[in-house]
């Protein structure tokens, strides 16, 4: 589910009388950047006016304060210093706002009158370049769609801190919504006419911010040709004719990134295009039940599989891993070679530490390499940049040795190889240039090394030594004056000056010039003294000015060079999560699945990935699992509460998942025959943000995956029915897995309390009955978790409700009334139950009663029959419990 928010419009607007000229400036600007909160520099301080400040103040806790205090017209104002803004621009796109800097163009100590201005970047909750406000180990999409519901939607999403773009196209709304939760974007760029789709995805997800294009591009024609100037060799646009509406969501959602930037250009230079149908389908709901990338119980990314699996070490490593799990592959042969890859690091584990070694001394090559080709670079990021591209060499060396025997061609060999330009001349002149603890900052210099510039070094030594001369001239004034408490001073105000104090003011040379009288001294000036000062802030301003320039030159060849070490940084990546699962893999004794084209899942000694590692050492107990359209099509798994069913369909679901991402699995062996859908129907919760109950969840659920399931598609169905009376339960769980095996084909795992439905197993050639196994020992419930052939008699909920800490008189009495509704005087006895209507009558409340000896298929169809033709609108009272009565006298007679 994506966290949604929705920015505020706020339109400046100013009080009473003509604005100054600073606040004309401000509004010129404002008006501009209507829709965004505008931080405009003043010195040292990001400073907010009007509506701005209003808001600004109260949810970040601001002082509001004011411009022309005690003036009827007085702006409303609030501000933050320059550098602390970082974390209040997050606050501000957390809360789905867009945030526009206002930066000064002109050195206010060279310019008369108002400072040049303007925006050099907008802030959105989908455009983020700080990474102090972006987790390292997620992307930050911002997407656009396009499309209609004849000819089907297009979305395109890009993350501009990594130079990522990639769009794909689906045939139904249903889809879209599926594709825009699986992608996560964190904003939505819409144009005008498509009021409709941003309606469409507050109903699916709540409220996701939205930004509107100022000037949008209408026609394919134009976005068609904005593409090819953007990408260049990276677009290709015959390729894309017969996909218009993915042109347009591209051409959009770049045009937005683009406009963001206005300093530099975006590190973006291709669109990848991919196929849905070319990745394992994992719905919104399925992504949920099974909690891929987070918990269904709070969101956490903590007990989620994807914290299990990831053992990255470095953060562009941890959002591929992210991405293999949300998109696995459905080629055979392309999972293959990802395996190969992971079977060569779990054999060679004196190989693999090592490569994790030099791994964890990567830096975030895409995100540094993009924050260059913005502009925004620091020279720690820089620095750091270096001495990751300096660790690659070591790095493909060790990898080499990890492919030895495979020929160059070999899969495995290739997904293994950093290939030959790891960009080591530009390595050398980071390292020549910069030291390893260069600054974050450029305001004070310090951070190119000595030796590296004739010029610099001469500007240093001017600064150190004129600093040394200051002392020297403070040593002999006070011989030469006689006066012990001379000192050299330093202030902003008058620069180095003389300090006498009044009781030695007359033994003052008459060569000294008073500059200022203060409590208890007076302070002069020489000119010796003035002439060392102008040299050594000449010196030190020149030496900031000088480094400055050499830095941004270097910064720049990082961005010259951004198109080669992006792709460069992807390998690295991968190789990162290739060495992760092999580690995983053999930290938890995962095994090789064999993926083919079949269409059998056959699983020994399967185990569940999270739920194996919160169980004691040696408590998770494995089960086979066999499923296989031509044999044992559908799995109908019964056995107590708590026993561990849903554990096992999900299981089950999660080796699928991993097996074509390219992961070994958790089982002893495991052959797996290519899905192309997971679908699941686990637990049961209202909605109560879209107004719907649990059942009508659980229904809108099921018919989803009745419509969309192929033959193709791994089914996990847990508890179908149970938001609704047992018989209408029982009813709809029935008919769901007819329609499974009769009309879909899909291998299927059925998690159910409905002990009738075993009988499906003698209707049906393809349905099998296993059981999770638990047995009663001294009035206790011991669950045994092993799966097992045939169906489960009994559900142990008292004993469970025992179990939970029910209090003993509930639990007796709720004993007694299972025992009457199970029947003391035989098999076949039904025990009258209370008619609620007054009528009279008796009526058996659960079809367990008569579980133990069940009535035939006939009877079972019958019955059925009966139900569906029943008009329960017509049906009186007294109508509906003679029914009843006639129907359970045919079942338990």
């Amino acid at each position: 589910m994506i966290e949604l928010h929705v920015a505020e419009h706020r339109q400046a607007s100013p009080d009473k009388g003509p604005p100054t000229a600073l606040m004309r400036q401000y509004l010129e600007v404002k008006a501009r950047y209507a829709d965004a909160i505008l931080l405009f520099r003043l010195g040292d301080f990001y400073e907010m006016f009007y509506d701005d400040a209003v808001y600004v103040a109260r949810v970040l806790s601001l002082t509001l304060t004011s411009r022309d205090k005690g003036k009827e017209d007085a702006v409303p104002m609030c501000g933050v210093p320059h550098h602390a803004a970082r974390a209040y621009i997050a606050r501000l796109t957390e809360l789905g706002h867009r945030v526009a800097l206002c930066e000064q163009l002109e050195d206010p100590k060279s310019v008369k009158g108002i400072v040049k201005r303007d925006v050099v970047r907008v802030i959105t909750p989908g455009v983020i370049i700080d990474d102090e406000a972006l987790d390292p180990r997620r992307p930050n999409f911002v997407a656009s769609v396009a499309g209609d519901a004849r000819d089907g939607y297009a979305v395109a999403f890009a993350d501009v801190t990594t130079g990522d773009f990639r769009g794909t196209w689906v045939q139904s709304r249903e889809a879209l919504i599926d594709e825009l939760a699986r992608i996560e974007p964190n904003e939505l760029v819409v144009v005008p006419g498509q009021d409709d789709l941003p309606a469409l995805v507050r109903k699916a997800y709540g409220r996701l911010p939205q930004s509107k294009i100022k000037d949008p591009m209408l026609t394919l024609q134009q976005c068609t040709s904005f593409l090819s100037l953007c990408l260049r060799e990276g677009f290709d646009a015959n390729a894309m004719v017969k996909t218009p509406p993915l042109i347009l969501a591209a051409a959009r959602v770049l045009q937005y990134a683009r406009d963001t930037q206005l300093s530099a250009p975006l590190p973006i230079s291709r669109l990848v295009v991919y196929r849905r149908e070319d990745h394992l389908i994992i719905d919104e709901q399925a992504r949920a039940h099974l909690e891929l990338t987070a918990t269904m119980t709070g969101g956490h990314r903590k007990g989620s599989l994807l914290d299990v699996l990831d053992a990255t070490c470095s953060a562009m490593g941890g959002r591929l891993l992210r991405r293999w799990l949300l998109f696995p592959l459905m080629d055979v042969t392309a999972i293959r070679g990802r395996l190969d890859a992971v079977e060569r690091l779990v054999a060679h584990h004196g190989v693999r530490d090592e490569v994790r070694r030099h791994l964890g001394d990567q830096c975030d090559l895409e995100r540094l390499s993009s924050r260059a080709r913005l502009g925004v670079a620091t020279p720690r990021d820089v620095s750091v940049l270096g001495r990751s591209l300096r660790g690659l060499p070591g790095l493909a060396e060790t990898l080499g040795r990890s492919a030895v025997g495979l020929p160059p061609e070999n899969a495995a060999a290739d997904l293994l190889n950093l290939g030959e330009d790891l960009q080591t001349a530009l390595a050398f002149e980071i390292e020549a240039t910069l030291k390893d603890e260069a600054a974050a900052g450029t305001k004070d210099g310090g951070y190119v090394k000595d030796g590296v510039s004739l010029e610099l070094d001469e500007l240093r030594s001017i600064a150190r030594g004129g600093r040394d001369r200051i002392a020297a001239i403070e040593a002999r004034e006070r011989t030469r004056t006689g006066i012990p408490s001379l000192k050299v001073k330093f202030n902003n105000v008058f620069g180095y000056y003389l300090e006498i104090t009044k009781t030695h003011l007359a033994n003052v040379p008459a060569d000294y010039t008073r500059k200022q009288t203060v409590a208890n001294a007076e302070r002069f000036i020489t000119p010796e003294l003035a002439e060392y000062e102008a040299t050594i802030l000449s010196a030190d301003e020149r030496r900031i000015s000088l480094e400055l320039s050499m830095f941004v030159a270097l910064r720049d060849k990082v961005a010259a060079a951004a198109n080669d070490l992006l792709p460069l940084a992807a390998k690295v990546a991968m190789v990162d999560v290739l060495a992760s699962l092999a580690e995983q893999a053999h930290r938890n004794g995962y095994v090789r699945p064999d993926v083919n084209e079949s269409e059998i899942i056959d699983l020994v000694d399967c185990r569940h990935p999270v739920v194996e590692q919160l169980a004691a050492a040696g408590g998770f107990v494995p089960n086979d699992v066999k499923l296989d359209t031509q044999g044992q099509q559908l799995m109908l798994v019964t056995g107590p509460n708590m026993a561990g069913k849903s554990t096992l369909i999900r299981q089950v679901a999660l080796s699928v998942i991993l097996a074509q991402m390219g992961s070994f699995v958790p089982a002893r062996t495991a052959r797996i025959g290519i899905c192309d859908r997971v679908f699941t129907r686990v637990g049961a919760g209202d909605n109560l943000a879209r107004g719907e109950s649990t059942f009508l969840v659980e229904m809108r659920e099921t018919a989803h995956i009745l419509r969309n399931a192929t033959r193709k598609s791994l089914v996990i169905l847990d508890e179908i029915g149970r938001g609704t009376s047992t018989y209408d339960g029982v009813s709809i769980a029935w008919a769901v897995a007819e329609f499974l095996h009769d009309q879909v084909g899909a291998r299927a795992l059925f998690a159910t309390h409905y002990h009738e439905l075993c009988a499906l197993a003698d209707l049906h050639p393809r349905v099998v009955n296993v059981a999770v196994t638990a047995r009663e020992w001294n009035g206790e419930v011991v669950f045994l978790r092993k799966l097992m052939p045939g169906g489960a008699s009994r559900s142990f909920g008292v004993e469970v409700a025992k179990l939970a800490g029910l209090p003993d008189v509930v639990v007796a009495r709720a004993q007694e009334i299972l025992q009457s509704l199970q029947g003391t005087h035989g098999a076949r006895s039904v025990p009258l139950v209370v008619d609620p209507g007054g009528q009279g009558g008796s009526l058996p409340n659960d079809p367990e009663s008569y579980a133990a000896s069940p009535p035939s298929n006939v009877e079972i169809q019958q019955v059925i029959e009966r139900l569906r033709e029943a008009d329960i609108n017509e049906l009186s009272p007294r109508a509906a419990w003679e029914l009843l009565d006639q129907l359970r006298r045919k079942l338990v007679s």
